[in-house]
């Protein structure tokens, strides 16, 4: 499939795929219920994590060959709560230069609140401008009700839709953050439930080599991934979208490669500022500690 024009700058960054419009549902006079089971006993799974924490900040140069076209940013902004829950709040901003501005302009915003013992997504919120078209997108997630509410906002008019979700599903933007945490050995394929736009599928990663990658911020030894989207997704076929991630705990994406039908666009890593420790998001910080009195033992003593 190749991309429309309105994803062609942002495409390359966003949680691998929030700048990009997935599949949108047929709009509805009314919404459609769950069809999903009653939760039955349902626990939050535990997934420890040390690639990312809160205050970590990654900016990009967006280019198109050699052509500089913008500049994007994934940031942990910090911690938050969702329903009593302890999250990450994940923030995606794209947006073109004043040199594309003048042909198509892009403002591209994406946030997610990813939950941070089960590292599932519980809410996502969109907020699109691409030349004249504009939309404002949320989707909440009720895990223990596998559900979720998904409300799009275009042209003042509103489109709620409801259905399940499969366990602990991911959003496009905190799809690229989960992906961090996993083992990623070389020649495995990696596989994740994601929703977008109403729509379930699965994100199928593969892991295809080791490779050294020169960005702007550096050079790096990377891990070369390609994601997969199965079924109705932006990306049907092999090759359309490629990830370098460091080879290390952290695995920070340094280049994402957006293939168009002609050429490619890059968004490159000029700048990382890690944060702090994953635990921090967990923990509750302690209390302050009450000054010490100390009391001079010689006091009073004529030497």
């Amino acid at each position: 499939m190749i991309f429309s024009r309105r994803a062609l700058l942002v495409a390359a960054l966003g949680g691998c795929l929030s700048g990009v419009r997935a599949a949108e549902p047929m709009p509805a006079a009314s919404p459609v219920l769950s069809t999903a089971p009653a939760a039955i006993a349902f626990a939050w799974r535990t997934e420890a994590q040390t690639a990312f924490a809160p205050g970590e900040t990654i900016r990009y140069v967006i280019k198109y060959g050699i052509l500089p076209s913008g500049v994007a940013t994934l940031e942990i902004r910090s911690t938050d709560t969702v329903r009593g829950r302890p999250v990450y709040y994940l923030h995606s901003e794209a947006r073109t230069n004043k040199t594309i501005d003048a042909f198509f302009k892009v403002r591209d915003k994406n946030e997610s609140w990813m939950d941070v013992q089960s590292l599932a997504s519980l809410r996502f919120r969109q907020s699109m401008r691409e030349g004249g078209y504009m939309r404002e997108v949320e989707t909440d997630y009720d895990h223990a009700a596998r559900s979720f509410t998904y409300r799009k906002r275009r042209k003042g008019k509103e489109t709620v839709v409801e259905g399940p979700i499969p366990p602990f599903v991911q959003d496009v933007l905190s799809s690229l953050y989960f992906i961090r945490t996993r083992p990623l050995v070389v020649g495995q394929t990696y596989t994740l439930d994601a929703n977008s736009g109403a729509v379930n599928w699965p994100l199928r990663v593969h892991v295809l080599r080791k490779e050294k990658v020169r960005v702007p911020a550096g050079v790096f030894q990377c891990l070369r991934l390609d994601p997969i989207l199965a079924g109705e997704g932006i990306f049907q076929a092999k090759g359309k979208l490629l990830v370098w991630v460091t080879d290390d705990e952290r695995r920070v994406p340094v280049l994402l490669r957006s293939k168009v039908a002609v050429g490619a666009f890059d968004a490159e890593m000029r700048e990382y500022i890690p944060g702090g420790s994953p635990a921090a998001a967990v923990l509750p910080a302690p209390p302050p500690k009450k000054p010490r009195r100390v009391v001079d033992p010689f006091a009073g003593d004529d030497f």
